[in-house]
């Protein structure tokens, strides 16, 4: 995942002010509405507002900055810097725990290429680990591929982790699946409409961020890695659309209620609606009567295709707040033939 500072475009010297610039200029030419068309503006969007809440919290920005967490939220150890200490030892550590946990059972597939880039990472640093998975892209490479006289090393580094790396894939095929993490969070359906970023706690106290691009129904589920794969599970997050005062979500679509009166419903007219995007003109045809549901197409929820559900304005016909004699007149004179 990108920087958050290459996502919003800013120098890492940069103010809250500058971030919230960048961030609005951004999400106002990313916002899934002005792209309905590039199936990459959802995700960039939630990209965007990802970075910005990251940057404009202080913790979590300090945080980021110091290498305690990556881009994604997540935590993640500092490389180990020089030679002074054994550069296999994290990676040995964490392989006698893998063969003592797991070497009874049978091999579950190929490791995860981000697992071992993040435990190069950790223990050559991130230039060694891109080293590493250039020189595995390659064919017909043999001998050493570096050189360095760090003391007490009578291998090349990327030599002994082939080695290493062999061993590992024998006796661990893949980050353990320990149980995931249920949670659920209760978003507004405007939150659903425009992207929501949240949070997740896990169990040993760590929060990790997370976005949910534009268009998540109610039922949505979420997963956020976990910041310790090998103590604890990933967060599988449920998102719940909270009770609103005006609308109901079902699946991408969006239903509502508007009140019409006697006149109205019966020779029709046209009125303003509150949709979610903002101020829409609905045309009511004549002789409406309650429960006549009016759909308007492209005005739910975004889909992430460049589409959005359809907005379902159900009809409820009323009556004078105050009795009208004209038309308790005209009741009387038709109750044979008049049903309301």
């Amino acid at each position: 995942m990108r920087s958050p500072y290459t996502v919003l475009g800013v120098d890492k010297t940069a103010g809250p002010e500058a971030i919230k610039s960048a961030y609005r200029q951004l999400a106002k030419t990313w916002h899934p509405d002005q792209n309905r068309d590039n199936p990459q503006a959802g995700p960039r969007f939630a990209e965007i507002a990802h970075a910005y809440k990251l940057l404009i919290n202080p913790a979590l920005r300090r945080k980021f900055d110091d290498g305690e967490i990556d881009a994604r939220g997540r935590r993640r150890q500092k490389p180990l810097r020089g030679y002074a200490a054994n550069p296999f030892k994290a990676f040995k550590q964490a392989m006698a725990a893998a063969a003592a946990g797991g070497a009874d059972r049978e091999d579950t597939g190929p490791l995860d290429p981000d697992v071992f880039e993040d435990m190069v990472s950790h223990i050559f640093g991130d230039a060694a680990a891109r080293r590493a998975r250039e020189s595995s892209a390659s064919t017909g490479a043999t001998g050493p591929r570096t050189t360095t006289d760090a003391p007490g090393m009578d291998q090349d580094p990327l030599d002994a982790l082939d080695d290493l790396f062999a061993k590992w894939k024998t006796r661990h095929g893949s980050t353990p699946e320990l149980p995931p993490q249920n949670q659920h969070q209760f978003i507004s359906i405007e939150e659903a409409f425009a992207g929501y970023t949240g949070e997740v706690s896990f169990e040993n106290g760590e929060t990790v961020a997370f976005a949910v691009p534009p268009g998540a129904t109610d039922g949505t589920e979420i997963r956020v890695p976990s910041p310790d794969p090998w103590a604890q599970g990933d967060a599988i997050v449920t998102l719940h659309h909270k009770a609103h005062p005006r609308f109901r979500s079902a699946g991408a679509d969006i239903h509502a209620d508007h009140a019409v009166d006697l006149a109205e419903a019966v020779l029709g007219g046209s009125v303003v609606f509150q949709g979610l995007g903002g101020p829409l003109r609905i045309t009511i045809p004549p002789w409406s009567g309650s429960g006549t549901v009016l759909r308007i197409n492209e005005k739910g929820l975004p889909t992430g295709n460049g589409r959005r559900g359809a907005l379902h304005v159900h009809l409820r016909v009323m009556l004078p707040k105050k009795p009208d004699q004209r038309l308790i007149d005209l009741m009387q004179s038709e109750r044979k033939t008049w049903y309301v």
